[in-house]
């Protein structure tokens, strides 16, 4: 389970699009969006979930079809992440992991860009979506809204 939240938190990453690279929203700043706008969100935000759970289930399965037990794939991963953790692995088991992440880090670019054509083909830019989205990391009024229009977006 660990495993699966990891690699949860792996694709959502990639979601994010680099988002805090980008545009650093002042917290006090109140940041102004149109409902147009949070329509847009809206609706890429459901593809993007879509594009998230198809990234998910691929590196899933390029884990296990790279003959990793999952629990160990994550050890590494978490202490390749992490600096205050470490992992023993022999030099063939880094190299294996090293080529397994280079193959996910191949297939992020695929999902970023399948992100950024969904973003784009709803009329948004890449700055002002990033911009949106930090301001719903911390704009509680924002969030209520865009709950909104995601309720009305689901199919009845």
């Amino acid at each position: 389970m660990r495993f699966l939240k990891s690699i949860k938190t792996f694709v959502v990453c990639i979601a994010a699009v680099g988002v805090s690279a980008f545009s650093q929203v002042n917290a006090q700043e109140q940041v102004q969006v149109s409902d147009a706008e949070l329509n847009k969100i809206a609706s890429a935000f459901q593809d993007i979930q879509k594009v998230n759970m198809e990234a998910q289930q691929q590196v899933m399965k390029t884990v296990q079809e790279s003959g990793f037990d999952a629990n160990r794939f994550n050890e590494m991963y978490q202490a390749t992440a992490s600096p205050e953790k470490t992992v023993e692995a022999s030099d063939e088991e880094k190299e294996r992991f090293g080529k397994l992440m280079n193959e996910i880090q191949e297939m992020q670019v695929g999902f970023t860009q399948q992100i950024e054509e969904i973003i784009s083909n709803e009329g948004l830019s890449m700055e002002r979506y990033q911009t949106i989205a930090m301001a719903l990391q911390s704009d509680s009024e924002l969030q209520g809204r865009l709950r909104t229009m995601l309720e009305k977006q689901q199919p009845k």
